[in-house]
């Protein structure tokens, strides 16, 4: 009875410090879920004049809205909005020295110089195989509702820039 008497004395003990837990370090806050930073590059047709003719593009894709001249897009609000397809300097019939997309008359620079095959067999030329581009904007350029986009191609002379059709999509 006397090995008892410890061990009874030992489990009393470890009850009474229930009443006082060892403090446990708090969970660690969940990771920041906000979108991503979206780096977007200076436009390439700032300051230079409009020539009038118009530039040869394909937009192809707005998110993964397809073929949005025909089709208008309809694409979700508050996420970054990706732009691709492609398009070049329809006086020298060649790659351009940059390309923008203008959303609501604010002008964002793309990434430029994608090969396109696709685009050379078309047109039967290799002069227009890096034509092809995409832009990220930012969610805070996705607001909800209509919006306007143009495609804009620095001339491969670098003196001026054409402008595309208008495409119409709206943010839900």
């Amino acid at each position: 009875m006397k090995a008892a008497l410890p061990f009874a004395t030992l489990f009393v003990l470890a009850l009474a410090g229930c009443d006082h837990p060892k403090p446990r370090p708090t969970a660690a806050p969940p990771p920041n879920l906000a979108a991503p930073t979206v780096k977007v590059a200076p436009p390439a047709s700032a300051g230079l004049p409009k020539r009038a003719e118009m530039a040869v593009i394909s937009l192809d894709l707005i998110n993964d809205a397809q073929d949005p001249l025909n089709r208008p897009a309809a694409i979700k609000a508050g996420v970054p909005v990706t732009f691709s397809g492609f398009g070049f300097d329809p006086v020298a019939k060649t790659a351009g020295k940059g390309l923008d997309i203008v959303v609501d008359g604010v002008a964002y620079g793309a990434a430029y110089g994608h090969e396109r095959q696709d685009v050379a067999g078309y047109f039967e030329t290799e002069a227009v195989i890096k034509t092809g581009f995409t832009a990220t904007l930012p969610a805070s350029v996705n607001t909800p509702g209509p919006h306007k986009a143009i495609i804009r191609v620095v001339a491969a002379d670098g003196a001026a820039y054409f402008d595309s059709v208008t495409y119409d999509y709206v943010a839900k």
